[in-house]
């Protein structure tokens, strides 16, 4: 995922920036102004389960960064299986060019799956002014994102797959340009299947559960139909591109698409709490919150009764 992942996660931040511009403009015009000015004050980053979406988002994220940057994977799984054998065979493409081509167009692919279709979403709820569930869709697939990352860079570590190009490697390369890469033993699983699938799964999830393009038959199905569509395609072209294994496009896609559609956990979680009580007409709810001050840092417990 390290080298590899880089474009098509560039392309999703700008993406995402790109939507946060126009967002911005919509509520300079008023659409949603109310909400959006109490956004991201201390008293919403409390009250809405957006702002703890984005607080679990952000430490996912930074777990991922710490294992990014501290670790490179080794090879421990080096054995090859039948399965794996017979879908490398009868996909791979032929030469090294076009396995190439195959590797930039899986970025396309993710692009869509796990760029354009949610952001569409989001910004169309947006544009229909309701500002609370377009920032609450936003912090959803900011979440979703980062845990997935965070599964797959954790288990490429523990794993060390050898990609299967490795195989040709060797004083007569026919392996192509990356087999001196260091991610070259990150091949389980596949980061361009979990992303695109947790794309995926956040399209279906927005159209069949929340209704955001209506409630037609056809408004539910077509927008989870492309998402899947755009998934499945960047599967079959990390396998065509060399770079993946079935399995690991397989176990990718099982990942991402769990983590896409269902409601994620997160460590902030950990640090909420919420108490009702039959004999008082009051519950009780808390959370520990980040602080930064002048000259201090830590923690703070906010509890509402």
């Amino acid at each position: 995922m390290r080298r590899s992942m880089c474009v098509p996660l560039l392309q999703l931040a700008v993406a995402g920036l790109t939507l946060s511009l126009a967002t911005t403009a919509s509520a300079e015009e008023g659409v949603g102004k109310p909400f959006c000015k109490r956004a991201f004050t201390r008293e919403s980053a409390f009250r809405s389960p957006a702002s703890q979406d984005l607080y679990n988002a952000l430490l996912w994220m930074g777990g991922t960064g710490a294992i990014h940057l501290s670790t490179t994977p080794d090879a421990r799984w080096t054995d090859t299986n039948s399965f794996d054998r017979g879908i490398r065979s009868g996909l791979r493409i032929d030469s090294a060019s076009g396995r190439d081509a195959a590797a930039t167009a899986s970025d396309v692919m993710l692009s869509v799956s796990a760029g354009l279709l949610p952001l569409a979403a989001i910004g169309k709820t947006w544009s229909q002014g309701d500002c609370h569930e377009a920032y609450d869709m936003a912090a959803d697939a900011l979440e979703s994102l980062a845990l997935t990352l965070f599964i797959t860079e954790l288990t490429k570590v523990i794993s060390g797959r050898e990609r299967p190009y490795v195989q040709e490697c060797g004083p007569t390369s026919s392996g192509g340009s990356f087999c001196g890469d260091s991610d070259r033993n990150a091949s389980f699983f596949s980061g361009h299947a979990s992303v695109a699938a947790m794309g995926a799964g956040l399209s279906c999830s927005y159209a069949i559960r929340r209704g955001t393009w209506g409630e037609s038959t056809a408004a539910r199905v077509v927008p989870c139909a492309l998402g899947v569509a755009a998934a499945i395609t960047a599967g079959f072209l990390r396998v065509a591109s060399d770079r993946h294994w079935g399995t690991d496009v397989l176990v990718g896609w099982t990942v991402g698409a769990m983590t896409g559609y269902f409601d994620t956990w997160g460590p902030f979680d950990l640090l909420r709490f919420e108490v009702e009580s039959d004999r008082h007409p009051f519950g009780v709810r808390g959370v520990v919150l980040p602080y930064a001050g002048k000259g201090a840092i830590g923690a703070r417990l906010a509890v509402v009764f």
